[in-house]
């Protein structure tokens, strides 16, 4: 019975942790997902594989992908976009992944793995049908959803959000460093609007490899208010980087002036051939006195040209300007000691994405080989930095030996060659081993495939088993008794307290957010109606105007698209006096015809003006 009372209790443990970790699971599918813009392909195409990571606070890894046996990975790059829903904010970031199939058949690309604040969430696997095709490679085709850069632009008065370079207004202190530049030649476009954005590049026809900056300017003749939604393009058929320096200068244009921020992006083309470089959008809200604009850059077309042919035969692929060299950590070692080997290449170009050397083939040495470090800057516009390989080597014989030079070799794009360098060979004094005698010697292999005991005693660096001792100590106390037993018991108890508050906290945040619009609506409207008798002749229509923002901040719902009667029909169903009704709707037919009407046709706005406030302070009390 005790054992039947122990295994009922388990499993009633096991089903209350379930019911906990079940809406757990069921968000992680939703926080992290990963899906290809096709899933039938040949092996002429590219395959673009999107792994999406939404979470509302913190900054999720990189992704770990898993083998990806039958492709061959040729670019990445990462975006993020970050969205706010009444106080609620939610940053979605996206990896991209460009692969080229390698071979046909049914390929399937394994769950990829990311962590976020410390949890660790796997996507489903996806299978992929690649058949096989011509021969000829097909055009790379633009993905149909990423969200944008790895950082969002430092562009002047944008909300200051978290994650991100600076987006702050004037009164908030930039997190991410601007620099003054030369200004740029004004464009021809450019005849006096309050917005304007371009997008260029420095090279349209660079070779495959080399890099090319991409600068984004945004002219900004006047200060807006809200939250501005930038959507950066897509960089299709490239490897991006954005640089963290962010370029001001101002300048006059057409009788304005202007606030111009600079945004440079470092790209290498992945793919060869025509590559279109998407448009950049940008919306600007307005306000009470403006419409507010939608701006888009022009999409960019880049010729990348292929690498001629004759490459070295330790050419991999890198292109750019390097140098080479070899060093070790000691040039004496004993016989089976280790020793590092160490080959550091410096120089600018995509030194996250070189290729590694062609080691030599050496039977002296037994070698183990690690993951490179990488360190990356940049200076002058161009990403350099210095790619450093540690291989660990293990004499087998005495005497001197010589480590070969290594060879390495890049495309030059300024010299339009093929460039080889080399590093200097190394001798290293090896010295015997004066340890090797005291081994045990090898144990030999019986007939029947069995291995027989050693017929030498265990050499002073190797230990006996050790046996097992003859009684075994046995805990008398029983599992009731135990800590860990009622921990067990609690944790599905408090997961499912910690669940259900985590949502009241939730629901309670986003409530207070519309209270405290509807609160401090008529103080946002006072204070548009003071601007108004100081900044504007039209005091008809931003009474108006003023008036219905008003309602739909107090109210809590939309009413600037209502006719008279279906707005008179809502404040009647919100128990207003039938008087007050009528004196809104006397507000709004005055500030429609006062618009229109001939100048002279109707008193000073100033009554207007007074009026709407007095009616505003009515509804306040009322609503």
């Amino acid at each position: 019975m005790r054992k039947v009372k122990y295994l009922i209790i388990a499993i009633f443990a096991v089903l209350l942790m379930g019911i906990a970790v079940a809406p757990i699971h069921a968000q992680s599918q939703d926080l992290v997902t990963a899906t290809v813009d096709r899933t039938n392909i040949t092996t002429d195409d590219l395959l673009t594989l999107t792994v999406a990571v939404e979470a509302a606070a913190g900054d999720p890894s990189q992704p770990v992908l898993p083998p990806l046996e039958g492709f061959n990975v040729l670019s990445s790059s990462r975006g993020t976009q970050m969205t706010i829903i009444n106080g609620d904010m939610s940053v979605q970031t996206t990896y991209q992944y460009r692969l080229q199939p390698i071979q046909p058949g049914n390929l399937v690309i394994g769950p990829i793995s990311v962590t976020v604040n410390g949890n660790v969430f796997n996507t489903e696997p996806i299978a992929v049908n690649v058949s096989q095709g011509t021969g000829v490679p097909q055009p790379a085709n633009p993905p149909s959803l990423f969200p944008g850069f790895s950082n969002f632009p430092n562009f002047p008065n944008f909300p200051s959000l978290p994650n991100f370079p600076s987006l702050g207004s004037r009164a908030a202190a930039p997190s991410n460093p601007t620099v003054p530049v030369d200004p740029a030649p004004v464009p021809a476009d450019l005849v006096g609007q309050d917005y304007f954005i371009e997008a260029v590049v420095d090279n349209s026809k660079p070779y495959q490899g080399q890099q090319v900056t991409y600068t984004l300017r945004f002219y900004q003749a006047v200060d807006g208010l809200g939250q501005t939604e930038y959507q950066p393009p897509t960089f299709t058929g490239f490897w991006s980087e954005q640089i963290p320096e962010q370029g001001q200068y101002a300048i006059q244009a057409a009788d304005r002036n202007y606030r111009v921020t600079v945004v440079n992006t470092i790209l290498f083309p992945t793919v060869v051939g025509e590559v279109t470089i998407d448009p950049a959008t940008l919306n600007v809200p307005g306000d009470f006195f403006s419409r507010g604009a939608r701006l888009s850059t022009q999409p960019l077309s880049l010729n990348v040209q292929p690498l001629p042919e004759g490459a070295p035969p330790s050419f991999q692929g890198a292109v750019g300007q390097y140098e080479i060299q070899a060093g070790v950590d000691s040039p004496q070692v004993m016989v089976n000691d280790t020793l590092t080997w160490q080959i550091r290449i410096t120089g600018s170009g995509n030194i996250e994405n070189l290729a590694d050397p062609l080691w030599p083939e050496q039977a002296e040495w037994r070698a183990f080989d690690s993951e490179a470090m990488v360190e990356t800057a940049i200076e002058d516009g161009q990403v350099v930095g210095t790619r450093t390989y540690d291989r660990v080597l293990v004499p087998t014989v005495a005497g001197e030996l010589t480590l070969p030079s290594v060879d390495y070799s890049y495309f030059d794009p300024q010299l339009a060659q093929y460039v080889t360098i080399s590093t200097d060979p190394l001798t290293i004094a090896v010295a015997p081993d004066g340890n090797s005698g005291n081994l045990a010697p090898a144990m030999p292999a019986a007939d029947d495939g069995t291995i027989s005991a050693p017929a030498a005693s265990i050499g002073p660096d190797l230990r006996s088993i050790k046996e097992a001792p003859d009684r075994w100590h046995i805990s008398k106390e029983p599992l009731t008794q135990q800590a860990g037993f009622w921990l067990l018991w609690i944790l599905p108890i408090v997961l499912l307290v910690g669940h259900f508050s985590l949502n009241l906290w939730q629901q309670k945040r986003t409530d207070n957010a519309s209270t405290r619009r509807s609160q401090q609506a008529a103080k946002r409207a006072n204070q548009a109606l003071r601007q108004t008798r100081k900044n504007t002749d039209d005091g008809y229509g931003a009474a108006g105007q003023i008036l219905l923002t008003y309602l739909s901040e107090k109210m809590n719902q939309p009413v600037s698209g209502l006719t008279q009667a279906d707005l008179a029909q809502r404040l009647q169903e919100r128990g207003l006096a039938p008087d007050l009704v009528d004196r809104v709707q006397h507000c709004l037919t005055i500030s429609e015809m006062g618009r229109f009407a001939p100048a002279g046709a109707f008193s000073s706005n100033g009554d207007l003006l007074t009026e709407t406030k007095q009616v505003i302070d009515e509804l306040d009390k009322s609503l």
